[in-house]
């Protein structure tokens, strides 16, 4: 597998569950568990990184409905905030483990070279270019905004002569930037957009060029696609000053499901949810009518529905006292209309079957098992929110 990776929390996070935890640590810890996810989007806990390249516009829309689609948020998401060196060294890291610059492009201006990032010119944006660097009027930061309307002033990490806000005339094709586009603005095209390379340094462009990109994330959780037992997944989170994933109420459920979906990929089974589980009896609703299974559904063998692939570890666990699943912080698991899987519940055991299913493992498809600790799965820590 390759692609979505769990990335990079570091000074960002603020406070973490592990306070004693060093920075070098974390760095370390983040690394290791970044090796294997299957699509292109890379996370942090506080930000993600898509390396489907698109054009400026593109990629501002792709991070407004980011919320949405992972976090359960209804607000808009936005292009990445980089107002700090912190903040500017997580992204250069994360951009540097997503896209490792020995496999690019030597042309220094190469889409994968860089990332689309928040920071626009939104003042005086169409002020005469002059060539030569020391006759140009000079930088205002308060020109240049964030979405949440603060400025470059106390952080910024230009490279040599920029911004230099070069023109582009209309229907014309810069000779640096011949592969992505023309120019499709009724006046001049400006260079008014900010990427950021994997030196950690900062560039004006046009805004039709296309490139990977950088959103802020607000989500809970932060999801890794190595494959470890239980102990070792509540081991790789700690090691990063997390805790293993606490899921509280129905929300929480559906927004482990989502990440695990958006950073993990799609199992085909999503709407499978109440129809596995049921050793050959039919599927019924609440009110024992019985559910007519879907195709997919139906055909799934045992195989593919237990595939680890589907499912991740959250910290639910009950290894003190059998039947008493608590998180990894000790309060108490189970929540009205707990989703389990048909039969979960140590069902094993029931059946004369080991004991020792301790576990608890979410599907993609949003319903707990409770599963042998041994297994190898992929999983989820829990970023701190206040």
């Amino acid at each position: 597998m390759t692609g979505f990776l769990a990335i990079f929390l570091a000074v960002v996070m603020g406070h973490t569950a592990h306070a004693e935890v060093s920075m070098a640590t974390q760095v370390f810890g983040i690394k290791d568990l970044i090796e294997k996810l299957p699509n292109h989007h890379f996370q942090t806990c506080n930000l993600v990184l898509s390396t489907n390249r698109a054009n400026f516009t593109t990629a501002e829309s792709r991070c407004q409905q980011l919320p949405a689609r992972v976090a359960m948020d209804r607000q808009r998401g936005t292009l990445a905030t980089i107002n700090s060196k912190e903040a500017n060294d997580d992204l250069t890291m994360l951009l540097n483990i997503a896209l490792p610059l020995k496999e690019q492009s030597k042309f220094k201006y190469a889409g994968n070279r860089w990332a689309w990032t928040g920071l626009r010119k939104v003042r005086n944006t169409d002020t005469k270019h002059i060539q030569k660097i020391n006759k140009r009027i000079p930088y205002n930061g308060s020109d240049w905004e964030w979405y949440d309307g603060s400025t470059p002033k106390d952080f910024e990490s230009w490279n040599r002569g920029q911004p230099d806000q070069r023109p582009l005339k209309p229907g014309k094709k810069s000779n640096e930037y011949k592969k992505s586009g023309r120019c499709q603005e009724e006046n001049d095209c400006r260079q008014n957009q900010m990427r950021i390379n994997h030196d950690g340094k900062w560039d004006d462009a046009f805004g039709f060029e296309e490139h990977p990109y950088a959103c802020d994330y607000k989500g809970k959780y932060l999801v890794s696609g190595l494959e470890k037992t239980w102990t070792e997944a509540k081991e790789a989170c700690e090691a990063i000053g997390l805790n293993l994933a606490t899921v509280r109420s129905q929300r929480e459920v559906e927004e482990l499901r989502r990440a695990l979906l958006y950073f993990l990929g799609e199992s085909g089974f999503e709407e499978c949810k109440g129809q596995f589980g049921h050793h050959g009896k039919q599927p019924v609703n609440k009110r024992g009518k019985v559910i007519k299974k879907k195709k997919v559904c139906a055909s799934a063998t045992m195989e593919e529905r237990w595939d680890v692939e589907h499912w991740a570890w959250t910290g639910g666990n009950d290894n003190s006292n059998e039947g008493e699943y608590v998180w990894t912080d000790g309060s108490k698991v189970l929540f009205e209309g707990f989703p389990w899987i048909a039969k979960a519940g140590n069902d094993n055991k029931a059946k004369g079957r080991e004991a020792g299913q301790n576990s608890l493992t979410l599907s993609k498809w949003g319903e707990f098992d409770d599963s042998y600790k041994d297994m190898h799965k992929p999983f989820a820590c829990e970023c701190p929110r206040g």
